[in-house]
């Protein structure tokens, strides 16, 4: 049994939000994602406000603690262990194995001369301490928080998990007009004015609360008289009138409101009306009103410590708390200067979410119910069985190759290493660059002799259909393991391993299959998929399409793990900028720019693209097309400033990405496919780029509404209409670029290495 604790809600110091609204909205997607993981959701009959409990979600296993007094549990999963109540008041009333504990922060740990003066709260504290390091697994709310508790408790990196948070899905971009919720936001702020700053905060001092004001009061007045300071937060008389009287020393009073507490609705209503949300705080576990603020649409600038750049890492949008004349710098170029308006505008959303965050946390209670499972597996939830802690070896390529699948595991390996422990086997040398990755990369040589020592669970081959990939085939037969196609063609892979000697494919897998697939499509497959797909312990494809061209070609059926992710993290990271330019019309003189991205070749239609091109830009001036990528030489001219369609040739990574950064619109073809799926597409549906794209494969399963369909045999003249429609229309531009992004944060890594760990823990019920 597994009871998770919600006594964090009932708390009367945080039962307003933070902490609360987390172990609330956590909890509802546990139930919701991960249905009959959890037995039990506990509250505390012993506290009041009962009424938050019964609001949520969950179905019949809320239960009082009254109820399960006594119980033998598996897992006691507790989310509030600084919560300052007696031990006779606090504790769960049942016998657990083992424990789960939520740390959020070390914040007293880390300040104590501001939080730990009085010796009875600092010994009440360090008692807790006790408890969040007896635990048998610490999960956090950010990297940050978890880096503190490792280094300044030294507890054990592999017993800490960081689960992320994420919003409930009322933080959303405004749909009402401006005035309307400026005057339903001045029912419960009379005083509010258009324009305003926000600064949501709290009464505590890592808040720097203090802090905002005096920025605030190095501004211009003239800026001022424009820009209101709104600082939401509950305060009672005594703080209310020393902020009145720091407001008149620093010569601001009457430029800035108080709320007072605010409903949700209000919240929301603030997030969407801001002219800037202003967040100084000197340290967060996580900072969860820097995310409800970007989901809402806000431009935001927030400080650059702790966990906040996990959540906003754009540097353009942070500053240091502690100089007050930096972040007056950074708030009046916030509100004055176009370009930094329009970078704060385009900052990348983090990719949290409450979905995520359930998916990691339930991977820990699964390791833990395995660790004390008698059979070495224990069937849980859905009647499928999962390993302990999982440990996964992916033979794959790595960065510095030049590949689209080694930039795809690295950034998939990363959020692997998340939920599992991850090492990389590849056959090139990338092992002298220690601390690179966040997962443990060896030579490929190795992976026999850890195999047979019993070092990892699972092993996952990624096959590409060139010969940087034959020395996976080989060795295959000598360690079993999962075969991750990125294309279902794979003679150039088993060719490659044959002339070396390394491995030779089945007698009757030397026909080349000229038949068609379930949909109609041509069959062009390359020998070699059969036999590989034969010594796998199990298949993996990106696609539905892949997963029938696998079932037609081999008779094999696989697990479709797709799509082709998107947002992609590596470490802090996320590369997935927005694109504003698609969004935009073009101002005067301004040439819009149309690209087709990747490797040129008669496959993606390329000859066809440029012919296209070329008619567009003979109708209209003010654009001009670009091939970006090699090969694209051969249909165009090298690109210069007199060039209407040029061709960039090969481009750096850096480049690649800002020439997508600058379309308007994109175009990718092809004229056949074996299960493959566009690293291009993905990187330009994630920068929310209007594409037009072949209507055949993996490209085809995307929704009509965030890319253009066309037949695979267009017309150049009817593919160059297509384009040009798209042009004319910005309305669905615009509307096509938010559609795209927000299905881009749906398909991210992180939801692919989920996928991937549940195909190859999962066993079929025995």
């Amino acid at each position: 049994m597994i009871v998770f604790d919600l006594q964090a809600i009932q708390s009367a110091a945080h039962g307003e939000r933070g902490i609360a609204r987390y172990v609330g909205d956590i909890a509802e997607a546990l139930d919701r994602d991960h249905l009959g993981l959890v037995d039990v959701f506990a509250w505390n009959d012993a506290l009041a406000f009962e009424g938050r409990i019964t609001r949520l979600d969950v179905g019949d296993r809320l239960r009082r603690f009254g109820e399960i007094r006594g119980a033998n549990a598996d897992i006691l999963h507790v989310n509030s262990p600084f919560e300052l109540l007696s031990t006779e008041v606090f504790s769960v009333p049942v016998r657990a194995e083992r424990t789960v504990v939520t740390c959020y922060d070390l914040i007293p740990q880390r300040f104590p001369n501001v939080y730990l003066t009085d010796p009875a709260l600092k010994a009440h504290y360090q008692a807790r301490l006790g408890l969040l390091i007896s635990a048998d697994h610490i999960v956090t709310d950010s990297e940050s928080a978890a880096r503190d508790v490792a280094s300044m408790l030294d507890y054990p990196s592999a017993q800490l998990t960081s689960l992320g948070a994420g919003v409930s899905d009322i933080f959303l971009p405004p749909v009402a007009p401006y005035a309307e919720r400026i005057a339903l936001l001045r029912n419960a702020i009379p005083t509010l004015l258009p324009g305003f700053i926000l600064v949501p905060t709290g009464m505590d001092w890592r808040k720097n609360t203090d802090g905002a004001l005096h920025a605030y009061s190095m501004l211009d007045e003239s800026l001022r008289r424009r820009h209101q300071l709104v600082v939401a937060c509950r305060m009672n008389e005594a703080q209310l009138e020393e902020m009145r009287e720091l407001c008149a020393r620093l010569g601001i009073d009457g430029q800035v409101v108080v709320t007072g507490f605010v409903i949700d609705d209000d919240l929301v209503r603030l997030y969407q009306s801001a002219e800037l949300v202003f967040f100084p705080s000197f340290y967060e576990g996580f900072g969860l009103p820097v995310l409800e603020a970007r989901r809402c649409g806000a431009r935001v600038i927030c400080s650059n410590v702790s966990s906040l750049p996990e959540v906003l890492p754009d540097t353009v949008a942070t500053f240091n708390p502690y100089d007050g004349p930096g972040m007056a710098d950074r708030l009046r170029l916030a509100l004055t200067d176009i370009n930094v308006a329009t970078a704060l505008d385009a900052a990348a959303d983090s990719g949290f979410t409450w979905e995520l965050a359930a998916t990691r946390l339930a991977a820990v209670y699964r390791g833990l119910l395995d660790a004390g499972a008698d059979a070495g597996s224990l069937k849980v939830g859905d009647g499928q069985t999962y390993r302990s802690k999982p440990r996964v070896a992916v033979a794959t390529l790595l960065p510095p190759t030049m590949s689209g699948i080694a930039d795809h595991s690295v950034a998939l390996l990363s959020e692997l290493q998340q939920i599992a422990e991850v090492t990389a086997f590849v056959q090139h040398d990338v092992t002298s660059n220690p601390g690179r990755w966040t997962f443990d990369v060896e030579g490929l040589r190795t992976l026999p002799s850890r195999w047979a020592a019993g070092e990892f669970d699972h092993v996952v081959y990624c096959f590409g259909n060139n010969d940087m990939h034959s020395p996976f085939v080989s060795m295959m037969e000598r360690v079993p393991g999962w075969a991750f196609l990125h294309d279902v063609r794979l003679d150039g892979c088993v060719e490659g391993a044959e002339r070396t000697g390394m491995w030779f494919r089945d007698a009757d897998d030397l026909d080349i299959g000229d038949g068609r697939d379930r949909d109609g499509n041509d069959l062009i497959i390359g020998t070699g998929v059969r036999s590989v797909c034969r010594r796998a312990v199990g298949v993996l494809v990106q696609s539905v399409h892949a997963a029938a061209l696998v079932e037609t070609v081999t008779g094999l059926r696989s697990i479709d793990i797709g799509p082709l992710p998107h947002f992609v993290r590596v470490g802090d990271e996320l590369a997935a900028p927005d694109n504003p330019l698609a969004r935009a019309s073009p101002d005067g003189d301004a040439r819009l720019t149309v690209i087709s991205a990747g490797i040129a070749d008669n496959s993606k239609q390329s000859g066809k693209v440029a012919e296209a091109f070329e008619i567009v830009t003979s109708s209209r001036s003010d654009v001009r097309c670009v091939l970006v990528g090699p090969g694209g030489e051969r249909w165009a001219e090298p690109l210069s400033n007199d060039v209407a369609v040029g061709a960039t040739g090969p481009v750096p990574a850096e480049e690649f990405g800002e020439w997508l950064a600058a379309s308007a619109v994109a175009v990718q073809l092809r004229g056949q496919t074996n299960g493959e799926s566009s690293g291009a597409v993905a990187d330009l549906l994630s920068r929310g780029v209007p594409t037009i794209v072949t209507d055949l494969g993996a490209m085809g399963e995307l929704d009509g509404s965030i890319v253009v369909k066309v037949p695979v045999d267009i017309s150049a003249s009817t593919l160059a209409g297509a384009i040009l429609e798209l042009l004319d229309d910005p309305e669905q531009r615009i509307e096509m670029h938010d559609r795209s992004v927000a299905y881009a944060r749906k398909s991210s890594y992180a939801a692919q290495a989920s996928a991937l760990l549940d195909a190859v823990t999962a066993v079929r019920p025995i």
